[in-house]
C-alpha cells in the first residue's frame, strides 16, 4: 500500500484526492459475487469499473471456444477503459474472482471527467501503458525457460501488482487457483503443482487458503532471472 491507502500500482494511487473523490461520485455502486460477470467480450458497451474493493479476472476466448485468463485486476484498478477510449468491442470478459465492490460509470461521464482532469487522463493514459508493457513482458516470460522460472516470474509479476508485506514477507491476497497460476504462467497444472513444490521445498514461498506467501522474494527474483533449475 502507498500512503494514499490504495495499492501502490493501482490507479487510484496515481490520482489527487480531488480527482479520487471526482471520480468516485460519477456513476453507481454494485456489488458482483464471485463468478459474477462486469463485462463481456464482443459487447459494444462503452462503461468502465472502478474497483473499490475485491478482485477481477480478465478472461478472453480463443478461436476454439475456449477461455484463457490474461490478467488480474484488483482494488484501485479501472477495468473496460479501452472500449470506452476507443469505441471498439470489448477485447475481453472481466469476471469477479470474490465479493467485489464496483463504481460502474458511463462512457460519456468517463470522457468529461478526464477532460475536467488533464492530470487524471494522463495517469489513465500511463495506466493503460504499463497494461501493454505488462501484456508483452507476459508473453516473454511464458515464451520460454523452465517451468519453475516461468512460474517465478509470474509469481513475482503479481507481488509486484497485489502483494502485501506481512510479517517480513510478501501475500499475494488473491483467490487463484492453481488452474489460474497455470493459465497466467503459460504451464500446464501439474508443472505448477511441481513447481510450487520445488519452491516451498527451497522455502521460497508457502501455500496457504487465502493466497501464496512469498517468503523469499530475493530468491523468487534469482529463480525468475536465473531460469530456474531446469524442471
Amino acid at each position: 500500500m502507498g500512503d494514499t491507502g490504495w495499492p501502490r500500482a493501482s490507479l487510484m494511487a496515481e490520482l489527487s484526492e480531488e480527482e479520487r473523490q471526482a471520480l468516485v461520485r460519477l456513476g453507481t455502486g454494485r456489488v458482483y459475487e464471485a463468478g459474477d460477470v462486469l463485462i463481456t467480450e464482443g459487447q459494444r458497451d462503452s462503461h468502465v469499473a472502478l474497483l473499490l474493493d475485491g478482485c477481477v479476472k480478465v478472461v478472453g476466448l480463443r478461436d476454439d471456444g475456449g477461455s484463457v485468463l490474461l490478467a488480474v485486476r484488483g482494488r484501485g484498478d479501472l477495468v473496460g477503459e479501452f472500449a470506452a477510449i476507443d469505441g471498439r468491442p470489448r477485447s475481453a470478459s472481466v469476471i469477479a474472482a470474490r465479493t467485489t465492490t464496483v463504481r460502474t460509470i458511463g462512457g460519456a461521464d468517463f470522457h468529461t471527467f478526464l477532460r475536467e482532469h488533464p492530470s487524471a487522463a494522463e495517469a489513465v493514459q500511463r495506466s493503460i501503458t504499463a497494461k501493454l508493457r505488462s501484456a508483452t513482458r507476459y508473453r516473454i516470460d511464458t515464451g520460454g525457460g523452465s517451468v519453475t522460472a516461468r512460474v517465478a516470474r509470474t509469481l513475482d509479476t503479481l507481488v509486484r501488482a497485489h502483494g502485501r508485506v506481512e510479517n517480513g514477507s510478501v501475500r499475494i491476497d488473491l483467490p487463484l487457483s492453481q488452474g489460474d497460476l497455470a493459465a497466467l504462467a503459460g504451464v500446464s497444472q501439474a508443472g505448477v503443482q511441481r513447481a510450487l513444490r520445488h519452491l516451498r521445498a527451497a522455502e521460497v514461498v508457502t501455500s496457504e487458503y487465502r493466497g501464496t506467501v512469498v517468503r523469499d522474494l530475493a530468491a523468487l527474483r534469482r529463480v525468475a532471472e536465473e531460469g530456474g533449475t531446469g524442471r
